[in-house]
């Protein structure tokens, strides 16, 4: 039967490849063990490995010698055998070699290895580096080493200098914003540093689309107090212009009633002059009276409609005309609503009061006394700010009963 050591060298040279793939294949095998932390089992794929290597460098023996008597015992011993013994053993080997390969491939596909760590992380899109107190990276992903180029403009070397340089802010890196932050691990007893790098760029972009949107409901919140304070300088004006109206109407009455008139002598002037005097007064009266008596109207039937007894003690004082008036009007209206919402009150009592160059007017009510002290919100914060106009000033005493203030100071005679 035909040796090995007989065999032409071409036949030769196709055992040679083999060896040589074998050998390749349980280098393959070993490397990935070793990057999987499996040791034990890169030592098993050693002896494919070299079984392989030893017979590859049997032949290689063979090939330097030309065939000839200069190799030594070993190689001849192995070379005697005939090439089936030799495709059994390398089928053999072969086998457990690409088995090797293939149970360190689908470990690597099934279980959590430090390749499949890296790998996840260098696909997720926010950077990760992890680096001990003298700055030495431990790890760090694709992002993150990415982004250390853009700031820095140089590798990531030393996560410490990194973190000094960015700290913990929000950085615009290429046109995203990132959120770099820190913080301590413990890792087998030995303290880390882990630093991430979020892109925030939509929230941030939210964030103040959000501002914009808070500063343009503050200014409209604005306005909308500046036209509540203003609807009633509005209601006022149109019941002058109203008064006007009638006063005017008025007016034209009386000239042609006098136009009409047959008029004798002095007396009938002196009646003519006496009745528009009379009716004058008496117009400009009505202008005033009339206005007065709507804005106690509507506060009286404000008051009807909560169920609250209104009762008046003494008339409005002289010192609150003209705007001062409307203010009162408003405070009273004011004290009458919070009365009804906030103290459950079923009656409220509206006096004056003239002293020391000040008028004091106090809606004073029955309801529930609040404890601690009362902040001025809503409509009672509004009306501070119209009295601060007017130089008012708007106060709350709640000793005994819940009591509305406001003051107005008295001008020089």
């Amino acid at each position: 039967m035909i040796s090995v050591l007989n065999m032409s060298e071409l036949n030769r040279s196709f055992f040679s490849l083999w060896t040589l793939l074998l050998c390749i294949i349980c280098i393959f095998s070993m490397i990935i063990s070793v990057t999987q932390k499996r040791y034990r089992f890169a030592a098993i794929s050693l002896i494919p490995f070299f079984c392989g290597y030893f017979m590859w460098q049997a032949l290689f023996d063979v090939h330097l010698a030309g065939g000839g008597s200069d190799i030594s015992v070993i190689t001849r011993r192995l070379c005697r055998f005939s090439p089936a013994v030799w495709v059994s053993a390398l089928l053999v080997l072969t086998a457990a070699a690409v088995a090797a390969l293939l149970l360190c491939v689908r470990y690597g596909k099934r279980s959590i290895t430090p390749n499949a760590v890296k790998q996840c992380l260098d696909s997720i899109p926010c950077g990760v580096c992890c680096f001990s107190d003298n700055g030495m990276v431990l790890f760090s992903n694709v992002c993150m080493r990415n982004l250390c180029v853009a700031v820095t403009g140089g590798r990531l070397f030393s996560g410490k200098q990194f973190y000094e340089a960015v700290g913990n802010s929000v950085l615009m890196v290429e046109g995203r914003r990132w959120c770099f932050t820190c913080r301590d691990i413990l890792l087998d007893g030995e303290r880390l540093h882990e630093m991430t790098a979020s892109d925030v760029t939509a929230e941030y972009a939210k964030t103040e689309a959000l501002e914009r949107d808070k500063a343009e409901l503050s200014k409209l919140n604005i306005e909308l107090k500046e036209y509540t304070l203003g609807i009633d300088d509005a209601v006022r004006r149109n019941e002058i212009l109203q008064a006007k109206v009638n006063i005017h109407d008025e007016m034209n009455r009386l000239m042609l009633s006098t136009q009409a008139a047959k008029i004798g002598g002095a007396q009938d002037e002196n009646n003519i002059f006496s009745l528009w005097e009379r009716n004058a007064l008496l117009l400009c009266m009505e202008a005033e009276s009339a206005e007065d008596a709507s804005a106690v109207s509507r506060i009286t039937d404000l008051a009807k409609a909560l169920n609250i007894k209104l009762l008046w003690d003494g008339v409005l004082p002289p010192a609150l005309y003209g705007a001062r008036k409307n203010l009162f009007f408003s405070a009273a209206r004011e004290a009458i609503a919070n009365a009804a919402k906030h103290s459950g009150a079923g009656k409220m009592e509206i006096s004056f009061e003239e002293t020391n160059g000040y008028t004091y007017c106090r809606f004073t009510n029955d309801g529930r006394v609040p404890s601690g002290e009362v902040r001025f919100a809503g409509g009672l914060y509004n009306l501070s700010v119209l009295a601060k106009k007017y130089g008012a000033v708007v106060s709350v005493n709640t000793d005994k009963d819940f009591t509305v203030e406001l003051r107005f100071e008295n001008e020089p005679a």
